[in-house]
Order: C-alpha cells, then sequence, then structure tokens
C-alpha cells in the first residue's frame, strides 16, 4: 500500500501526560499487540495510513477510554483495547476500538458493533473498529461477513492480518519507528526468516531510551512464538551483550544484587536471584509446585537465574519458565 503523509504531531508515545507508559506485562501473544500500540498509538496512525489509506486528523494527544461496555442485564462487554485522538482544544476526533482476533467467532462481529456504537455514542466521537487476525484465513472468514461491498454494512471493520503489515528488517527504517518494527516483528513471528528483524530490532533497543527499550523488549518476549524468542534472546547475549528489562524485573534485579553485595558473597546474589524468580510468579498467579520452588531456591548458576527470570515476567505456567 502506498503510504500517506501522515504522522504523530506529537512524540508517539505522548499518552497519559506525555510519558511512554510502562505497564504491566503483556501475558501473551494475544496481548503483546494491544501492548504496543497502546503504548506507542503512532503505530495505529501508520496502519490506518498504510493499509487502509485512512487519514487520522490532527490531534494533540491520545488517551485510553475505558474499554467496558455496560448493558442493562447485568452483563460486561469488554473489548481488546481503545485509543482516542484529541485535538489542541482537548475535544475528541477519532475514537479506535482495537481487537485482536485469533480464531473464528459467528457471533464476534454483533459484538464488535457494540463496541464502536457504544464507545461513539459515549464520547461523541467517530469510531473505528481496527481488528487484527494472525491466521490470514480467519481474516479472511471475517471480511466475507461484509460482502460485496456495496451493499450497506453499518460499523465495518478495518481487518487485518500479518501479510497486510509491512516487513521491517532495515536498520535505517526501525531507528526511525521503532514501534512499527517491533509490532512487525510480533505480527512476522512465524516466518521462516523471523531472524533478519534480529538486527533492526536490536537497533531499536540501542537507540531508544531505557525505559522504551524494557517495554519493546517485553512485547517481543511475550508475542513471539517461543522458539524465535529463545533465539532473539540469544541474539541479545551473544551479539548485542546487553540486556534491557521491565521496570519491575529491574527493582528485583537490582533488590537481588544489593543483596548479594550486602552480604560480600555470591551465594546472596544466587539466593536473591532465586526468590526474585519466585516473587514474579508470584505476582503474576503462576502456580509454583513445591519441586519447581526447589528447583529454582537450589539452582546456583547465576546465568540460568537469569534466563528463568526473564521468562517469568512472561510465563503463563511454571513450563514456561524451566524448559530447556
Amino acid at each position: 500500500m502506498a503510504s500517506l503523509p501522515i504522522r504523530l504531531s506529537v512524540p508517539v508515545c505522548h499518552i497519559r501526560a506525555g510519558l511512554f507508559i510502562v505497564g504491566a506485562m503483556p501475558s501473551g501473544k494475544h496481548e503483546a499487540p494491544i501492548e504496543l500500540v497502546t503504548l506507542a498509538p503512532g503505530v495505529v496512525v501508520d496502519l490506518l495510513s498504510d493499509i487502509f489509506l485512512v487519514k487520522v486528523p490532527d490531534f494533540r494527544e491520545v488517551t485510553e477510554p475505558s474499554t467496558d461496555m455496560r448493558m442493562l442485564a447485568p452483563r460486561t462487554y469488554h473489548a481488546d483495547g481503545a485509543l482516542l485522538f484529541k485535538d489542541t482544544e482537548d475535544q475528541p476526533v477519532l475514537g479506535v476500538v482495537l481487537e485482536v482476533q485469533r480464531a473464528w467467532d459467528p457471533r464476534k462481529h454483533w459484538t464488535w458493533m457494540l463496541y464502536v456504537a457504544h464507545m461513539a455514542v459515549r464520547l461523541r466521537v467517530r469510531t473505528l473498529l481496527l481488528v487484527y487476525c494472525p491466521d490470514p484465513v480467519v481474516a479472511r472468514r471475517y471480511e466475507r461477513l461484509y460482502e460485496p461491498r456495496d451493499r450497506y454494512s453499518p460499523q465495518e471493520p478495518l481487518i487485518f492480518s500479518p501479510g497486510d503489515v509491512p516487513r521491517i528488517v532495515d536498520v535505517e527504517r526501525a531507528r526511525a519507528n521503532p514501534a512499527l518494527a517491533v509490532f512487525s516483528a510480533i505480527c512476522h513471528g512465524n516466518d521462516a526468516d523471523i531472524d533478519d528483524y534480529f538486527p533492526a530490532l536490536a537497533e531499536v533497543m540501542r537507540t531508544a531510551d531505557f525505559e522504551a527499550a524494557a517495554s519493546y523488549d517485553d512485547i517481543l518476549v511475550a508475542g513471539l512464538p517461543h522458539a524465535v524468542r529463545i533465539r532473539w534472546e540469544a541474539y541479545m547475549d551473544s551479539a548485542v551483550r546487553h540486556r534491557y528489562y521491565s521496570d519491575f524485573y529491574r527493582q528485583l534485579d537490582a533488590r537481588a544484587r544489593a543483596e548479594g553485595q550486602t552480604e560480600g558473597r555470591v551465594e546472596g546474589r544466587v539466593e536473591g536471584r532465586g526468590h526474585s524468580v519466585l516473587t514474579v510468579l508470584e505476582a503474576r498467579r503462576v502456580a509454583v509446585p513445591d519441586a519447581a520452588r526447589e528447583q529454582i531456591l537450589s539452582c546456583t548458576d547465576l546465568d540460568r537465574l537469569d534466563t528463568w527470570l526473564r521468562r517469568a515476567v512472561a510465563a503463563a505456567t511454571i513450563d514456561d519458565v524451566l524448559q530447556p
């Protein structure tokens, strides 16, 4: 698709009092795309312009409205994400409801209409629905619901799949648009040549500020397939020799290191790191059997503990952490 000359009038992370949001770690492939576009709304601007040729009105900032849609009956519908673009007078100019649809659900498009109508009426703003389907077959199935195109379809969604997302493997392009580079990688995570993205992603980590780099790396760890994630971690460790952590991880890591230095012995660092792994898992409500707890606390290999700690911030099960 041809790219329109549309870019943010403020930095892509000007959201919530002008700060890049370092929020909770996304918990998996479903949440990672939503987390990224929420942190960096410029990705949505690029997707709308490059894929759908939709011009976003001039705006000053982007906020996150509630994604809850309450009905009179005791039921709440919850969209995956939402962005509200505002002009210089703090007036809404565009609403975007964000959905990640990984599988076919014949009733879902009715719920989508509810999301759009609720946001449009509640905030009095023109609202679009942007749907990302990781599986192109699922995307095409939903698109067929709105055919033929000359038939009126209220609240027709803008549906896209990985093939629509630009491939960003060029280092200069990644440096110019780091958030889109990360989004591109998680969308193309199943491509055979995904490793070709690593140099561009490493450049993103090298040139972004520390908080942004930590968030980008968290999203990559959560959004990439497991085998690709392991190769990405190995690439960063061997080729770049630098690690980026989420804010929560860094606090735990600093605490563990401080414990070791205070005691003046390696054992203190090792013990602190093991407890940090368990603290992260507890915070994420991941069940830890006694045998796994003992394995973590008895480990004396700091590199292995570091690996477990990085995995813990995105783990859904204890096996995600301790797998070879």
